[in-house]
């Protein structure tokens, strides 16, 4: 892959941008639907830990023990807005970032993903949950283990990333 291979493992949620301005945070679907509503716990952490200007890619899942509970997260794309303060409150999701498309209003789309990757940790350096940072790896062996040990969890598989990639947005490329 260019500029060598990262690895990330794939989990079994939502793929969803969420977009932070001074206005606030909303959250959207690969389909570009607006999912704010469905998750206004994630919005909610977001807005309190990310600055304004910041675009993140990531999934929304949402942890049943030591499992991850996509039938949660589905309960929430149909449900009623007093349904969904109390599941945000009794099945709370968590928000996985895995890239970096904005900072500070500049758009990083066209940086490879090392360097979106690095500046996405720095971002990450204080957060706490709901919020966290996906795993990444350019360690072979450790994306073999984590295929072998986080299938049980529902983790589908591993996702490899070019590091010099940019981000290529609608296309499957990774």
């Amino acid at each position: 892959m260019p500029g060598g291979t990262r690895w990330e493992p794939k989990f079994d949620g939502f793929r969803l941008g969420a977009v932070v301005s001074s206005a606030g945070v909303r959250l959207f679907s690969r389909q570009r639907k607006d999912l704010t509503g469905a998750f206004p716990d994630v919005a909610a952490a977001i807005a309190e830990q990310v600055p304004a200007g910041c675009v993140l890619d990531g999934e929304v899942v949402r942890w049943s023990g030591e499992r991850l509970d996509f039938d949660a997260l589905q309960r929430r794309l149909t449900a009623s807005p007093r349904t969904i303060g109390r599941l945000a409150e009794e099945q709370p999701a968590t928000y996985v970032a895995f890239d970096l498309l904005a900072a500070a209003g500049n758009d990083l789309r066209s940086q490879g993903y090392g360097v979106r990757r690095q500046l996405l940790e720095e971002l990450a350096k204080g957060w706490w949950p709901p919020l966290s940072l996906s795993p990444s790896t350019s360690d072979r062996e450790v994306a073999l283990a984590w295929m072998r040990e986080l299938a049980p969890a529902g983790v589908e598989g591993v996702v490899a990333k070019g590091a010099a990639q940019p981000y290529l947005g609608g296309r499957r490329d990774w």
